[in-house]
């Protein structure tokens, strides 16, 4: 297609820029915040996963129940990810931004079905189709979601969003009765019954597809078919389900705060907005975007019922945002429980910001209407949301060394075996299940336990290595200090570098003086008290590691592993006893 007119174009060449600058902010940020320590879910869900069913050779794994969720479609990338990639996280990362990439083709066929059918194909449709893709690009890639795009286990929740969408589209298009219009409802069938594989809100898209059908007057048959498979996914779900027992209920939670419920929905819906503006002012901004959404979709479904065989693009809309409000309203149900303001994270502003894509889309003609009208408004109004958004992307850039440090040194306590809780709940709640799962993990090197530095550490302990000649450290030991719970380690923390190579080690030995191998230690800790001191490079020389009590002594080597450097050190003597 020829996009000449779009580069003599200056709007539209900055609404692109805008647009790729707010992409490129969130791939910076989800670099800046990688790690290829698993967190939180992970242990269970992905770690847990691949051990259960590829280790163990558990089928039943990948149907199991993740609270209330059948992940399976995610666990797919999860089986991939361990089995192809070493269980680094970087495909899963990847195809977060992927899923996203797929919302937005969709959602690109459908601006440009919506605004040809309204505008007869003409060149000033094209414009709009191609300005509001911009605006969805950077809308569909903001940080505001980070906690999703950013994470290697939440795959889900931008499946759980794009699936529905998809089904629905292919829907829309497949009441003819010629081979065409078979072929996408086979589509739109197996599409929807995919859905029941997302997340637990999965389960409403085949019953809101068939409902679809009979509005619209498709064929019996077809509408049956998806009757009968709306009961067979339900049934299939839903056998052998239990209910997750810290959760509450819709229907009770109806009956008993009906008013927190609504209010739960009001702000999950409208959580792109509280994220732009933050506060009080953004709850309220929140809510009242929500209940503009509302009417207008109830406005274009009753529209779209007028006629509803001239109308099947905008109704698949209407019901797709019906689903994201189904989707708030199953989560205010069952997390209610947690507190109205839990509806105001980042991970539940994915299926809004889809809401409110699906909401833009649908009133697309509208809008361009407006634009010609009321340009002067219109232009500070998207300017002004613009900024907000530019704001609020540049939250991306945040440094986060310190947090993937805290999560690589507690990979480093659970490889160790060191209950070190304080650590560990920096990626689990540490428990005895925890400590199982990395046992085999370890025993068996699967993920990060078959990389370094947290490879074979723990078998080392006690070992003792004739160690050569090496080149000075220069370090100290800033702490020592005993661990409440586990009395067989202590805690060292400090820093080392290298003058030699100019680099800090990334894994540190840690030796008595007979040679015994005592414990280990990260590097990584931002330290810029050093790096003015001593060394430009040395700003992430800080440490954390265990010294375990049976092999230490007052005096002791640190001695870089893969940066060689010794550095001779004293450990407070009572501490040892």
């Amino acid at each position: 297609m020829q996009l000449q007119w779009m580069r003599r174009n200056p709007a539209m060449t900055a609404a692109w820029s805008f647009a790729i600058i707010i992409v490129l902010l969130a791939v910076i940020g989800a670099i800046r915040a990688f790690s290829v320590v698993p967190y939180w879910d992970m242990w269970g869900g992905t770690l847990g996963f691949y051990i259960a069913a590829a280790l163990d050779g558990n089928s039943a794994a990948w149907w199991a129940q993740h609270n209330e969720h059948r992940i399976v479609l995610s666990r797919l990338l999860f089986w991939l990810d361990y089995a192809l990639f070493g269980g680094t996280s970087v495909f899963l990362i990847i195809m977060n931004f992927v899923i996203v990439g797929l919302a937005l083709l969709t959602f690109y066929r459908i601006v440009r079905q919506r605004m040809r059918d309204v505008s007869g194909g003409n060149q000033s449709a094209d414009v709009t189709v191609w300005a509001a893709m911009a605006f969805l690009v950077a809308w569909l890639y903001h940080w505001m979601q980070w906690e999703n795009l950013a994470w290697g286990f939440q795959s889900q929740f931008f499946l759980a969003q794009l699936l529905p969408l998809v089904a629905l589209y292919l829907l829309s298009a497949a009441r003819q009765a010629d081979a065409a219009g078979r072929n996408r409802f086979v589509l739109a069938c197996i599409t929807g019954f995919a859905c029941i594989g997302t997340m637990a809100n999965g389960v409403i898209a085949l019953p809101l597809m068939t409902v679809y059908a009979l509005l619209t007057r498709f064929p019996w048959q077809r509408s049956l078919t998806l009757a009968l498979l709306t009961l067979f996914a339900l049934s299939l779900y839903f056998y052998g389900y239990s209910s997750p027992g810290n959760h509450g209920s819709i229907l009770e939670t109806f009956l008993r705060q009906p008013d927190d419920l609504v209010y739960y929905v009001l702000l999950y819906l409208g959580t792109p907005f509280y994220f732009l503006t933050g506060g009080d002012v953004g709850m309220r901004f929140a809510a009242v975007g929500t209940a503009v959404m509302a009417a207008l979709t109830v406005y274009a479904l009753v529209k779209s019922l007028r006629s509803p065989t001239q109308n099947l693009l905008a109704l698949a809309l209407v019901f797709y945002i019906a689903y994201i409000a189904g989707t708030a309203l199953g989560t205010g149900g069952g997390r209610l429980v947690f507190g109205v303001e839990q509806a105001a994270t980042n991970r539940y502003t994915t299926p809004a910001l889809m809401a409110w894509a699906a909401l833009l889309v649908l009133f697309l003609p509208a809008v361009e209407r407006a634009w010609r009208q009321y340009r002067p408004v219109a232009l500070i109004a998207i300017v002004c949301l613009g900024a907000a958004m530019l704001w609020r992307q540049t939250l991306a850039l945040q440094p986060q060394q310190q947090v993937v440090f805290n999560r690589e040194v507690a990979a480093l306590a659970l490889e160790l075996r060191v209950r070190d809780e304080q650590q560990i709940n920096s990626v689990y709640v540490m428990d005895q299940g925890l400590f199982n799962t990395v046992a085999v993990a370890s025993e068996y090197n699967i993920g990060i336990f078959d990389r370094f530095p947290w490879r074979d550490l723990a078998p080392q302990l006690g070992d003792i290595v004739r160690a050569g000649e090496a080149a000075s450290c220069q370090g100290h030991i800033d702490q020592v200090s005993a661990i409440d719970g586990d009395t067989n380690y202590l805690r060292v923390d400090g820093w080392l570098f290298s003058n030699t190579e100019d680099s800090a080690p990334q894994l540190i030995q840690i030796r008595n003086p007979i040679g015994e191998i005592s414990g280990f230690a990260l590097t990584g800790q931002p330290r810029p008290d050093v790096a003015e001191a001593v060394d430009d490079d040395a700003g992430r020389s800080g440490f954390r590691g265990y010294i375990r009590r049976e092999y230490s002594q007052p005096q002791m080597i640190l001695s870089g592993v893969d940066v060689g450097c010794d550095l001779q050190v004293d450990i407070p003597a009572t501490l040892l006893e």
